[in-house]
């Protein structure tokens, strides 16, 4: 059985280039994305299972290009696996309504994945999605065109 930790980072690379191959390989049928659960119109990124994560890494390659995930640490207890990680990219896509700015982003991330049976069937995410916002360019009072 594959190492907790190596399939949770395996799902960054399949966030980086949408392998449907390996989506079927580590991600359980029944898998939940929790980040996704709290936006009730995009209902294929709401989708539990493989189409669900695929959804959302191509929903986020839409957006940024280059996309690539570094890792400042990695830890593994029991079947849960935490992932500090920056997130790297171009802006080249819309982006919740924000249109491509060209910017580079930096964006600060600590995932939570559960793991069983070598497959990752709950992931969660603190994201500092403020952060992000300020560096696309959103000022607080500012319009977003959706």
């Amino acid at each position: 059985m594959p190492d907790a930790k190596a399939v949770a980072l395996e799902s960054f690379r399949l966030i980086e280039n949408g392998d449907v191959e390996l989506a079927q390989v580590i991600i359980a049928p029944d898998f939940i994305n929790q980040e996704a659960e709290d936006d009730p119109e995009d209902v294929e990124r709401r989708q539990h299972g493989a189409g669900g994560f695929l959804a959302t890494s191509q929903w986020l390659r839409n957006a940024f290009s280059n996309l690539r995930f570094e890792h400042q640490e990695t830890l593994a207890e029991g079947d849960t696996v935490i992932a500090v990680s920056t997130m790297t990219g171009e802006h080249t896509g819309v982006f919740n309504g924000i249109q491509p700015t060209g910017k580079h982003i930096e964006h600060q991330q600590v995932h939570i994945f559960t793991i069983t049976d070598g497959q990752i069937t709950h992931h969660r995410a603190i994201r500092d999605d403020l952060g992000l916002l300020l560096q696309l360019g959103w000022r607080p009072g500012a319009a977003m065109s959706r």
